[in-house]
């Protein structure tokens, strides 16, 4: 199978951050930490393999669970009662040992993050291997470089994809370099410090995190939320790339260019009242939704100031951020691969238009041959 045909599809990664899904990502949490607490003798082994046996909501009775949220607004105090009313014995009564709710809402969201993440690098690989082809095949087709909106130099189309290329390939390796401090797991009990565990309470940061593939807080305050404010600005300068390259493409299809056209296929509508015209559909719709991307910055700003130890205010903003800013980026990424893979390019076009400052374009040149005998 074609790699780029095997990635998830933007419906897959919405559903990620669904209702039933962040259940299910908030029960693997409070197993994994059911086992590690056993490991360490915190909790009795048997207790732990039955509330692993019990957390899914295949086994769940999922129609009350959803029954008691909506009567507590308590999610994970409903989900750890519901988890252990289905254990057998009095292992039910070490569900969510030493924890609070923030550590399984937050921690459990970030297992999904990271999973949006990596389906979204590989996306951006795609994004790469387009631009590479398309930089290839235009590296001798000869346009107008333009400063200011006028006529500057010539260059190739393929010197200005390189550019972009360039560009991402930056914003590609910020994301990579963030990934050790954005994808945390927080535990610590209900203020961080571990109270309620003693000497055993960093052990089971340690292997918690190990466990679930993030790393751990090294302190793991329930006010520190800057690394999640760090990944939406990162992918926000991602998606003002994006739009660069998209406005670029949707200025250079304009009549008075011409140079460049979205090849949709016959069945597209250019324009629902004017016949002759062939509108933009891909292009715009990128520059659309790298806006509303960008627009999440301030947001993750403000979550990052909560008052004291723990604001429930700023979670709620956080949490409203990490279920909304992956499928975003994702959907940025799919539609960016979308337009460059219907993208034309009309060299004839692009020559003629560079024919209109005719010697002039070259005027540069000339000067700095000249320079020497000045």
């Amino acid at each position: 199978m074609n790699a780029r045909a095997a990635r998830p599809e933007l419906a897959e990664i919405r559903a990620l951050f669904s209702r039933r899904s962040l259940w299910q990502a908030w029960l693997d949490v409070e197993a994994t930490l059911a086992e590690v607490q056993a490991e360490l003798g915190v909790i009795p082994q048997a207790a732990a393999d039955e509330i692993r046996s019990k957390a899914s909501l295949e086994v769940l009775d999922e129609p009350a669970l959803a029954a008691d949220i909506e009567r507590t607004r308590a999610p994970i105090l409903s989900l750890a009662r519901t988890l252990g009313t289905a254990c057998a014995g009095d292992a039910g009564g070490y569900v969510h040992w030493g924890a609070t709710t923030q550590n399984v809402l937050q921690t459990g969201r970030t297992l999904l993050m990271r999973r949006a993440h990596d389906a979204f690098m590989a996306r951006m690989g795609d994004t790469l291997e387009i631009l590479a082809d398309l930089a290839e095949s235009s590296a001798d087709t000869l346009t107008v470089g333009r400063t200011n909106y006028r006529h500057a130099l010539p260059i190739t189309f393929g010197f200005k994809v390189a550019g972009w290329i360039d560009e991402l390939l930056r914003h590609r390796d910020r994301l990579v370099g963030a990934e050790p401090r954005v994808f945390l797991s927080l535990w610590g009990g209900a203020l961080g410090a571990m109270h309620a565990f003693g000497e055993a309470g960093p052990e089971i940061n340690r292997r918690l995190s190990q466990r679930l593939g993030l790393m751990p807080m090294a302190i793991p305050t329930r006010a520190g939320t800057d690394h999640i404010a760090e990944y939406v600005m990162l992918l926000a300068l991602f998606s003002a790339t994006c739009s660069k390259i998209a406005r670029e493409l949707y200025s250079l299809m304009a009549d008075e260019y011409a140079e460049v056209y979205e090849e949709l296929g016959d069945a597209v509508v250019g324009s629902s009242t004017m016949p002759h015209k062939v509108n933009s559909k891909v292009a715009v719709e990128v520059i659309a939704i790298a806006a509303r991307l960008r627009s999440q910055v301030p947001l993750a700003l403000e979550a990052m100031q909560p008052t004291h130890e723990g604001d429930a205010a700023n979670n709620l903003m956080l949490y409203g951020l990490m279920d909304s800013i992956c499928p975003l980026a994702y959907e940025l990424v799919c539609g960016m691969n979308e337009l460059l893979d219907c993208i034309v390019v009309v060299p004839e076009q692009m020559r003629r238009n560079l024919d209109r400052s005719a010697s002039f374009i070259t005027a540069e040149n000339a000067m700095m041959v000249l320079a020497p005998a000045l």
